[in-house]
């Protein structure tokens, strides 16, 4: 029975929030009364970093839940599945019981879960923390003598917590779990050794990473559908770790090359933000124009230049145009990409070009991208690093979180920033392209920055570029990287 205070409501045992907590909340509060409410869970999100347990965040998490489901309209759903299986619980429902149960381990770990799967795993940790610290709690003096649903839902908890560290870019942390998770339990499966070798690899601790990947034989990993090629993909990143030397700080295209095999051709060189990807980024037209010749430039090099620009995505076909400017491609051979343009073809090379890494519109084609085959070759202007991209691009011009291009709708601030406003761009891709291409500058300097370029990559002995012959896949792009920088937000 719950103990009631004067003004007949119970009393609350839970931990009470800081005061920064109770700010932040305020102000998610006012996000959410200005009908922003998917703003205001945004915001919320962030407030978890601090305080998944008081009442003020559980509550506060549940009514704008709520508000948005009703907003939405959204209906009660069944409990069961098609196929007669319990449906996972709802984000309402985890907080539902939460709100309930504040030592309930079982919902912490489900709303870590989602948010892990969902590719979010900062805004998962605090979760999977807060379902250790109940689970261990629960713990009995002799592990061996606790209870099967027990020992299996500490044993998810731990996975998924090692899981979301590794995904965080947290690779110490990361092995330590690991190592926890061998000792309580006398050993990990193959998958998650796998992991630990690779967490090694990009801490360059390469002969722990050896051992430990050779602890994953080839004898276990056939025992796993899909296994063989997850082995043999950390294999070929543990030797893409050995293509530089040991005492040379690698960069953000080091990293990147040896987590996808791909190139990157910009990198952000401002001092005040480190790990040389953008944020908040809108590149002018010199730009995108130094950036596209650079890689036509470098194209031409490898003697790769393409006779066949296609374009993927809602505003790439201007990409592509301004590709076409530079090799003079006829008219005819300047299309949207069709299904069947990924070929073996020896005699033609497309250049497919996305405006963003997020352009691929469906899983049909995705799947029909994912193998890298001679016949063509993929670029993406901006690589959007905060999410996960279904593929890696060969060439990727840029990383960053935001990006909007000079032909897509920008934001203008006023003079005194105190206010933005949304500036359409009216232009045909054509005028559009043809501006920029007017952009290009001196081919040489160009050809110098490529070869300079090239020589960076010179090292690099597994480049997906020089692998287009159907035996690789185009990887998707890993939320996590060695090089670090900053975010805007979770």
């Amino acid at each position: 029975m719950r103990i009631l205070g004067p003004d007949g409501k119970p009393i609350s045992t839970n931990p009470q929030p800081s005061s920064e907590v109770i700010q932040a909340v305020e102000q998610v509060r006012q996000i959410a009364q200005e009908g922003n409410l998917e703003g205001a869970l945004q915001q919320m999100s962030m407030v978890f970093q601090a305080d998944v347990v008081s009442d003020l965040v559980i509550e506060t998490t549940l009514n704008l839940l709520r508000e948005i489901a009703s907003a939405a309209g959204v209906q009660p759903e069944p409990q069961l599945l098609p196929d007669g299986t319990p449906r996972p619980p709802t984000e309402i429902e985890i907080f539902e019981a939460l709100q309930e149960d504040r030592k309930n381990p079982m919902a912490y770990y489900q709303m870590g879960s989602r948010f892990f799967q969902m590719g979010r795993p900062a805004m998962g940790l605090p979760f999977f923390v807060q379902a250790r610290n109940i689970i261990f709690e629960l713990a009995p003096a002799d592990l061996q003598q606790a209870s099967q649903d027990y020992l299996q839902l500490r044993q998810a908890i731990e996975v998924d917590y090692s899981q979301t560290l590794m995904d965080s870019g947290s690779y110490e942390e990361a092995i330590e779990a690991f190592h926890a998770l061998n000792d309580t339990y006398g050993g990990l499966p193959i998958w998650l050794l796998l992991e630990m070798a690779e967490c090694y690899a990009l801490l360059r601790q390469m002969d722990e990473a050896q051992a430990v990947y050779e602890m994953a034989t080839p004898e276990a990993a056939a025992g796993f559908a899909g296994m063989e090629e997850v082995r043999e993909e950390i294999g070929d990143l543990l030797a893409r770790v050995y293509d530089f030397d040991d005492d040379t700080e690698m960069t953000l295209r080091q990293w990147h090359y040896v987590q996808t095999r791909g190139i990157l051709v910009e990198t952000n060189g401002q001092e005040e933000l480190p790990g040389e990807r953008f944020v908040l980024w809108q590149p002018s037209e010199e730009d995108i124009a130094w950036v596209t010749g650079q890689t036509a430039a470098m194209l031409e090099q490898m003697e790769l230049a393409p006779n066949k620009i296609l374009w993927l995505g809602e505003s790439s076909e201007t990409l592509a145009r301004i590709f076409a400017r530079w090799w003079e491609i006829a008219p005819e051979n300047i299309r949207a990409y069709q299904p069947g343009d990924n070929n073996d073809s020896e005699d033609e090379l497309a250049l497919l070009c996305m405006a963003h890494s997020y352009d691929i519109p469906d899983e049909e084609t995705l799947a029909e991208l994912a193998a890298a085959r001679p016949g063509l070759i993929l670029f993406a202007l901006d690589l959007h690093w905060t999410d996960r991209q279904p593929i890696t691009p060969d060439i990727a011009g840029f990383m960053s979180q935001i990006c909007n291009l000079p032909w897509e709708t920008r934001i203008e601030m006023s003079e005194d920033q105190q206010s933005a406003a949304q500036v359409e761009d009216t232009r045909t891709p054509d005028e559009a392209a043809d501006a920029v291409a007017a952009l290009f500058g001196e081919e040489a300097e160009l050809e110098e920055a490529a070869r300079e370029l090239l020589a960076l990559y010179e090292p690099c002995s597994d480049l997906i570029i020089n692998h287009r012959d159907a035996s690789l896949s185009r990887r998707p792009l890993p939320l996590h990287s060695p090089a670090k920088s900053p975010r805007f937000g979770i």
